[in-house]
């Protein structure tokens, strides 16, 4: 497709006036295809075509969702190659009836894409398979009701004239699988979104003072703020067992740790609020700490500290239903898709690894999808062996 006819039509779609297919076709443009060449379009252009889809998909979602903004250099938006190549793209990830091998129609029947899974261990060790229920009272335990709900959330609720009396701390934990995803909502009224592969102990009731969970994995954490009559407000602390453990001193409200022990380093990403985090040192923070602003993440490898922008977006992708990459290595997105699809990835030749894609797509397609995507570069090919996908160089 020639610039200038590309250019028209994103200037038909800004002003509303593109033809159902139009619309459909730059919608998913924009929202599917990988950096490819030169596109011949200003800055200007990508950004008002980006905020342009991200608004109509915002207002498509019934969960608030912060706009996406992408800079051109990034340009995993409105990429202008061939039509036929475009036309191809869409064909594939729509569904469209066209010449879809059987073979395609069997790799997206092997592998089931993650949903709402966990296991809940209760303090007595009792294990509850959360996926096996409806919307289900649980159980009662320490003056708690726990309840889950038919959107995969699990909810924990303090129940009036009912106290613990023996004095000891009762714990719960939840597991998701690979595969699967959870809703957390805490005693304290806190909530955390667990991602696949993730741990979250934590006790039923809070002791004075202090609010502490222990975490592995991903997770994303919006903390209700609490004081007591003292007026002193109860911190809440999150104990990360990674590859590297640390501590995260909670100040502020919204944040997400990653902390998978197969990542070189655990992540802590502060959307709003503050945090401080540190080390783990006599399990507390180490002295070695920094607090950190919104926008800003900070990186702990073995015992070294840093603090980088972070794109939120990307961090928090997983939590909004996308898979999101920005000139983000094969080796990464792989284990992402390890996770999610709880599947098995050998790679034909470890250099493969070093590769780098940008773009997004839901994580509620099949997989077939998501590697038809990656393998449109050029620079990739896959294969799927059981329940493993092999990664095979450009052949």
């Amino acid at each position: 497709m020639k610039n200038k006819k590309a250019i028209a039509l994103l200037e038909k779609y800004k002003q509303g006036n593109c033809t159902e297919a139009e619309k459909n076709l730059i919608e998913y443009w924009a929202h599917h295809l990988n950096e490819s060449g030169n596109h011949g379009l200003s800055e200007a252009d990508l950004e008002d075509a980006s905020v342009t889809m991200w608004a109509k998909i915002d207002n498509q979602k019934p969960a608030k969702v912060r706009q996406i903004r992408w800079p051109a250099v990034a340009a995993a938006v409105l990429l202008f190659a061939a039509l036929a190549v475009l036309f191809k793209i869409y064909v594939v990830n729509t569904g469209l009836k066209t010449g879809v091998s059987s073979a395609e129609n069997r790799l997206a029947n092997t592998i089931k894409v993650g949903g709402n899974k966990a296991v809940l261990t209760l303090a007595n060790g009792k294990k509850v398979i959360l996926d096996d229920l409806a919307t289900a009272h649980i159980t009662d335990e320490d003056g708690v009701r726990i309840s889950k709900t038919a959107e995969g959330q699990l909810i924990y609720t303090v129940l009036a004239n009912k106290n613990n009396t023996d004095g000891k701390v009762a714990y719960n934990t939840i597991t998701t699988p690979k595969g699967g995803q959870y809703q957390v909502n805490l005693p304290d009224g806190s909530k955390v979104w667990l991602n696949a592969a993730t741990t979250l102990r934590f006790p039923l009731t809070f002791q004075q003072g202090s609010r502490l969970v222990e975490l592995s994995g991903e997770g994303y954490f919006e903390v209700k703020h609490l004081y007591p009559l003292n007026g002193q407000k109860v911190k809440f602390m999150v104990k990360t067992m990674g590859r590297t453990s640390q501590m995260v001193e909670v100040l502020g409200t919204h944040f997400n740790i990653n902390a998978y022990t197969n990542e070189d380093a655990v992540k802590t990403t502060l959307l709003e609020g503050s945090v401080r985090v540190g080390a783990l040192a006599d399990n507390a923070i180490s002295k070695q700490n920094t607090i950190l602003k919104p926008g800003e993440q900070s990186v702990l490898a073995n015992t070294r500290l840093a603090v980088v922008k972070a794109d939120t977006e990307d961090v928090i992708a997983w939590k909004n239903g996308y898979f999101r990459f920005n000139d983000e290595s094969l080796e990464s997105i792989m284990r992402k898709v390890e996770r999610w699809y709880n599947v098995d990835v050998r790679y034909d030749d470890d250099a493969l690894k070093k590769i780098s894609f940008a773009g997004v797509t839901t994580r509620f397609a099949n997989v077939a999808e998501l590697l038809k995507m990656l393998e449109l570069t050029g620079e990739v090919k896959f294969r799927i062996d059981g329940n493993s996908i092999v990664v095979l160089g450009k052949k």
